[in-house]
């Protein structure tokens, strides 16, 4: 029987059943396996390290990632500006003061 390598908020842990959502464990984001912003970074060969897979939307963002901005748009609108990044986003001039 084939297992597969999923995340939950506990950690990674052994599936019968595939990933519904795939996720980068560098930036926190999940998205929908058919997204196009991971197929990019797969195709260059730059994201195959980072990718995490979830079983559905409540378990990836309980281990503390959130939706793609680009495949889960009402999703993404959801979830508090805060909680997207801890980033402080550039000013207007290009200064983070």
């Amino acid at each position: 029987m084939k297992t597969f390598r999923l995340l939950g908020p506990a950690g990674f842990y052994a599936s019968t059943e595939p990933g519904a959502l795939g996720g980068n464990a560098k930036t926190r984001v999940y998205g929908r396996l058919d997204c196009r912003a991971p197929k990019v970074g797969l195709e260059k060969g730059t994201y195959q390290k980072n990718r995490v897979f979830f079983s559905d939307a409540v378990t990836a963002e309980a281990a503390g990632y959130h939706p793609c901005a680009r495949c889960m748009r009402d999703s993404y609108r959801e979830v508090e500006p805060d909680a997207r990044s801890s980033r402080k986003p550039p000013s207007r001039w290009g200064r983070n003061g």
